[in-house]
């Protein structure tokens, strides 16, 4: 490591992304946070509208606080850790698959720009270099919508059609997609996603996420 390099660890040391604690480099968590997501993390298998989904975490606790640290604290650094325990979950759950591209769900421009980032876009692209699985973006996202998560379920369904449009056709045509977000809750956005992605028809389209906020699973997916 050059001295430049030493320095900048020593100003700005890696952390911990469930509690921020100093971690030693390459480490992806401290050792406590290692117990405790260790005893929490269990990859849920379910559906996102019909769409095969996983999630590597329940949304709550330090789980939650990671996520909400990446994605209202431009805590982005977190990302290349947390991917590495999303990409060891899909490699187990999807074992069955092997996929062609990584994608992820778009942002309205503008509100990508407020925040400075897409976090769902960061998470496919190390995941992407992490599963050697090229990353492509399928969608843009045309429509500004209210928050899904400020919304009732059946306002959910509404507030998304028409939001999406596929970029290229010829890109997903007879591929096998893996669409990623940050988190899961009533499987509109993805399942919207995955729908308009079928207009194209690729072979296969699964879905992953960092964490699932759903209490109820989507029985119409088979796992």
């Amino acid at each position: 490591m050059s001295v430049l390099n030493r320095l900048v660890r020593l100003i700005y040391p890696d952390r911990c992304p469930y509690c921020e604690a100093v971690i030693k480099t390459g480490d992806i968590y401290c050792p406590d946070c290692e117990t405790q997501m260790r005893a929490v993390r269990r990859p849920i298998t379910g559906g996102a509208q019909g769409f095969r989904c996983m999630s590597s975490f329940i949304y709550d606790g330090k789980a939650k606080r990671m996520i909400c640290s990446v994605k209202f604290r431009k805590r982005v650094q977190f990302i290349p850790q947390v991917t590495v325990i999303l990409a060891e979950d899909i490699r187990g759950c999807y074992a069955d698959c092997v996929f062609d591209l990584i994608t992820a769900v778009p942002m309205f421009p503008i509100d990508e720009e407020a925040r400075g980032y897409n976090q769902s876009v960061l998470l496919a692209e190390e995941l992407s270099k992490l599963m050697a699985i090229p990353y492509a973006p399928l969608l843009r996202k045309i429509k500004q919508t209210k928050k899904q998560h400020s919304l009732r379920y059946a306002e959910r369904k509404r507030n998304l059609n028409g939001a999406f449009e596929i970029i290229d056709k010829e890109l997903i045509r007879g591929k096998r997609i893996l669409m990623i977000d940050d988190i899961v809750t009533s499987g509109n956005t993805l399942g919207k996603c995955c729908r308009e992605i079928s207009k194209a028809k690729p072979e296969l389209i699964c879905c992953a996420t960092l964490a699932n906020a759903r209490t109820v699973v989507d029985e119409k997916a088979v796992f």
